[in-house]
């Protein structure tokens, strides 16, 4: 059976069983992104410098990690075509890890940080790029794989709505997200996600396969991906949407609880964001269906932009505080979570070209290199927001900020972000690879029976 013969669309039933893994995952990874280094160093005195080194050092070692894991996916066959196998082991490994990151000791330094934080996101990696791989097989079709990538992120967006129902539960004694709650987190992810994804392994389909597994070296693979010009307009692009987002995430706990006071409010915040989101992947579904992936991409960007020009203005004391950050932070979110979600949309494609021009299926190494860049940028990105707001001589929980430690923390939060999410949009605009153009590269991919697709599909 060849390309032309596949089925394009996946089940409603498989589709939100394979996309429920997601609402676990992305509880777990939530908190780790912004909260989780916030808290460490308040509770456990750990400078923001050091923080920041930690953070670059490990996030960029793990991506490197990154692309020997896709090579090495790509390379392994076996009656679940690989992709099964190595994200259910992800997932083990995951929950055997969440207890010592999320529920720290009290003698916690900041090497008992890097350690776990390392381990947790090898754990991540074997999860996460077979899984996004897979999503990638289920479907040949340029619209499909929008929906997919839909269809998970609203169980992304589910798992915000849940992160913020936390710290409200009656049995905390406080509403802060403080590590009372992450234990609470750590404990539904652990009953949850294995269960799940056992479900998802046994239940829904492999997807397309190669049709002739070509050995190939991991330098051959680099030097492919290395001259598709597409695929690095697309990640340069992404790594910049990905420092815009790490710039403002890594000093967004800050600006709400040490700058503005308003950290009793978390739990609003993070419920708001529960709704933004969830409209925000509604109406990116609607324009996905007629524009072009890129397009929605660049404009989603440059309305984040325009977002942190919103939110500099914001200081402590001023009339309806509160109410002016969540009216940003709404905005902000309906168009951030359209550029969070688009990049895994928009991979498998270049997938496919580099299958028409080499005949080598690469589909879990070119999710491994975004995933990567994607690892990286936000590691850089943090790092560097960290390494600014302490250079200007901010540090959590001050009683009196000085002018310049203000300065600094607005550069960070608001500046930086400003700068690379309108970089990113003018990059992406002009993306070679259309619905168009792509149907012409799965007919030829059809025509030389590159992929023969699983007959479990509907």
């Amino acid at each position: 059976m060849t390309l032309s013969s596949a089925p394009k669309r996946l089940s409603w039933p498989l589709l939100v069983l394979f996309a429920m893994p997601t609402l676990p995952m992305y509880l777990l990874r939530g908190p780790a992104f912004s909260i989780l280094p916030a808290l460490y160093a308040e509770h456990f005195a750990i400078s923001l410098g050091t923080m920041s080194l930690i953070l670059l050092l490990v996030r960029v070692f793990d991506g490197v990690l990154d692309v020997g894991v896709g090579w090495a996916i790509d390379a392994t066959q076996d009656r679940w075509g690989g992709r099964k196998s190595w994200f259910l082991v992800g997932s083990m490994l995951t929950v055997a890890c969440i207890f010592q990151l999320y529920v720290p000791p009290v003698h916690a330094d900041a090497m008992y940080f890097a350690t776990w934080f390392f381990i947790a996101y090898f754990a991540w990696t074997v999860n996460e790029i077979p899984y996004g791989a897979w999503s990638v097989d289920l479907t040949t079709d340029y619209r499909e794989r929008s929906r997919i990538t839909v269809a998970r992120q609203y169980f992304n967006v589910a798992s915000g709505a849940l992160l913020g129902l936390i710290p409200l539960l009656w049995f905390l004694p406080t509403t802060e997200m403080n590590f009372d709650a992450l234990r609470v987190l750590a404990w539904m992810v652990a009953a949850t996600l294995p269960l799940i994804s056992l479900l998802c392994v046994i239940y829904v389909p492999r997807g397309v396969t190669a049709a002739h597994a070509t050995r190939h070296s991991l330098i051959a693979s680099f030097k492919a991906i290395r001259t598709n010009r597409a695929f690095i307009r697309f990640l340069i692009a992404s790594a910049l949407a990905g420092l815009g987002d790490a710039t403002g995430a890594a000093v967004g706990f800050l600006v709400l609880d040490s700058y503005l006071g308003l950290g009793a409010a978390i739990g609003m915040v993070l419920l708001q964001w529960g709704v933004a989101a969830t409209i925000g992947v509604g109406v990116a579904e609607f324009f996905l269906k007629r524009f072009e992936k890129h397009r929605v991409f660049a404009w989603s960007a440059i309305g984040c932009a325009l977002c942190y020009l919103a939110f500099a203005p914001l200081q402590p004391g001023i009339p309806h505080l509160l109410f002016l950050y969540l009216v940003c932070s709404f905005a902000h979110t309906m168009f951030y979570i359209v550029i969070d979600m688009l990049p895994q949309a928009m991979v498998g494609d270049l997938a496919d070209f580099d299958l028409m021009k080499s005949g080598v299926a690469r589909t879990a190494q070119y999710v491994s290199v975004l995933t990567f860049v994607r690892k990286a940028t936000f590691g850089i990105g943090t790092s560097l927001s960290l390494f600014v707001v302490s250079q200007f001589g901010f540090e959590a929980k001050q009683a009196v900020y000085a002018s310049t430690a203000i300065l600094g923390l607005k550069i960070s939060a608001f500046a930086l972000p400003f700068a690379c999410f309108m970089l990113a949009a003018l990059i992406i605009w002009a993306y070679p690879i259309t619905a168009r153009r792509h149907a012409v590269i799965q007919q030829r991919n059809a025509r030389l029976g590159r992929v023969v697709p699983d007959p479990g599909l509907a």
